[in-house]
């Protein structure tokens, strides 16, 4: 009688953690999707404020849409800090903190728009905050352009098309170019 009572609990017992687990990676991949949206969205205003940063002169509109992009980020910046915190990872969590001072900064930045450098300003904001991406990214082992990593077709996007590096006319692949 004991025995099968006990037998019984364990069979309840492992049930449960099936199921428990079952949620909780359930749970798992609605929160990297829903980190990976936001994180899409950060991606969406940031390459737009990256397109006119090479830019020599800002019109109203680039202003515009600069102070638009990095309020976005620095509201997204606070949910990704707030709602998936890293505990265990001290890096990522200093990486999210350091974006969203970046994009503060360059919020700023467009408050002071008609003063002298502020183009620059805005222009050194950009590469911060691609700056603070790239060391993040890095950190979590995620390739933004998986087309120039040839050991991990695994990761290419549907449609992408590695692009093999140049051959020397005389069919040699060692040697470096002689304008090099």
């Amino acid at each position: 009688m004991v025995r099968s009572a006990f037998l019984a609990g364990m069979v309840f017992g492992v049930f449960g953690l099936l199921i428990n687990s079952g949620f909780a990676e359930e749970e798992s991949k609605k929160e990297k999707s829903e980190l990976a949206k936001i994180m899409a969205e950060i991606d969406k205003n940031y390459k737009a404020v990256e397109q006119i940063s090479g830019y020599y002169k800002y019109s109203d509109n680039d202003w515009k849409l600069i102070a638009e992009s990095s309020s976005a980020i620095v509201e997204l910046a606070k949910v990704v800090i707030s709602k998936f915190p890293r505990p265990d990872d001290k890096k990522y969590q200093d990486l999210n903190k350091t974006m969203l001072v970046e994009a503060e900064k360059m919020y700023e930045v467009t408050n002071n728009k008609s003063e002298k450098g502020a183009l620059e300003d805005a222009q050194w904001q950009v590469r911060r905050l691609r700056q603070t991406c790239a060391v993040c990214h890095k950190h979590l082992g995620i390739h933004l352009y998986p087309q120039l990593y040839p050991g991990k077709k695994d990761e290419s996007q549907q449609g992408q098309v590695e692009i093999p590096a140049p051959k020397e006319a005389n069919g040699e692949d060692n040697k470096v170019p002689k304008d090099w």
